[in-house]
Parts: C-alpha cells; sequence; structure tokens
C-alpha cells in the first residue's frame, strides 16, 4: 500500500464524545493481512480486566514485513498529523509536538519483536473478530492465546483523538488460527499392580 494515498477526514464526534478521523486510501478502507503466522505475549484483555467487556485490546507480536509496514504508517501518520494539525487539533502543532502526542501501533522493548497494540470485537457484538481454521472452517478463538500461531487480517480504522495525544486505531477482523493438537502427557497411567 502507498501510504501516500492515505489520508485523515475532518474531526468528528462521537455519541459517547470521542473524537475521531476515519482513515481512508481514497477508494476504500484500509487493510492489511500478515504474510507469515504470528503470536500473542497475551490474550485479549480490557482496561478494567472485565472478561466480559464486548471490545478488548489484543498485543500482537510483528516482524518482517508486518513490522515495516506498521513503522511507515506510524511515520506517515506523524507526518500528516503535522501538515494537517490545524484542521484536525484547530492549532498548529510542530513535529516534536506531534511526535510526544502520538501513541504509535508498535510498542517497542529492547530484545523483543514489536507488539502491534489492537482492538478485537468478542462473539455476539457488531463487527465481531472471525476466527478461521486451517481447512477454511469458521471456528472458536484460540483455547490458549500464547501457544496458537494467528494470522491476522487487521483494519486500520480511524485516528483517535483524546485531549492533546492521538492514535490510529487498529482492529482485527479476521484471523486464521492453527493450534497443536494436545495429547495426554502421562501416557497409561497403571493402577500400581
Amino acid at each position: 500500500m502507498a501510504f501516500s494515498q492515505l489520508a485523515l477526514a475532518n474531526v468528528s464526534v462521537t455519541a459517547k464524545g470521542a473524537k475521531m478521523a476515519m482513515l481512508t486510501d481514497g477508494a476504500e478502507r484500509c487493510y492489511y493481512t500478515f504474510a507469515e503466522p504470528t503470536r500473542c505475549p497475551f490474550g485479549p484483555s480490557n482496561f478494567d480486566k472485565d472478561p466480559n467487556a464486548t471490545r478488548q485490546n489484543l498485543d500482537i507480536r510483528v516482524s518482517g514485513d508486518a513490522a515495516a509496514f506498521f513503522d511507515g504508517l506510524d511515520a506517515w501518520a506523524v507526518d500528516y498529523i503535522c501538515a494537517h494539525s490545524e484542521r484536525l487539533f484547530k492549532k498548529s502543532l510542530t513535529l516534536a509536538q506531534v511526535r510526544d502526542s502520538y501513541h504509535p501501533c508498535l510498542r517497542k522493548a529492547p530484545g523483543y519483536d514489536p507488539l502491534l497494540r489492537t482492538k478485537l470485537n468478542v462473539a455476539g457484538t457488531r463487527r465481531a473478530c472471525r476466527f478461521w481454521g486451517p481447512g477454511g472452517d469458521e471456528r472458536e478463538g484460540p483455547a490458549d492465546w500464547r501457544e496458537a500461531e494467528l494470522t491476522p487480517h487487521v483494519h486500520v480504522s480511524h485516528l483517535w483523538l483524546m485531549g492533546g495525544s492521538c492514535g490510529l486505531v487498529v482492529n482485527v477482523c479476521d484471523m486464521l488460527v492453527s493450534e497443536a493438537a494436545r495429547s495426554f502427557p502421562f501416557g497409561q497411567i497403571g493402577r500400581g499392580e
């Protein structure tokens, strides 16, 4: 995808009072499908630690092409926001100010592949993430998120704005899931005969 085709719409306010600017590539939505399977070091969670919440956070390990794509997207976003800060923030911001206020898609820590911050809508909700098996059959989410190999298909939907901070929202739309078969690890257990 050519980042030069991306654009942020004017800021709008949701019914709940959140500010956002939709992201488009001029013709359609901005999607990205991982070329290779990856893993999640933790399962879905949310700020309130409510397992029944309908919208969860999910950190996905990225490397290779996916890391390059989201690094490029973050760099584009910072430059774009700086160039359009008057329209988006109602004031002119310097590149340094935008870098200080922008929350990148990728979180980086020394010694680890970066983590992509995503949102995941659970089953039974509008725009729920769909899970697929290797044969193309629809299935439930992974039994153990840390052990499963996952190939995400994500939608970068919009820029959120809160106070002086902002960042892009990455929603997981679909997830190809591959899990190793589990078997009883103890073999045949005798009765002590």
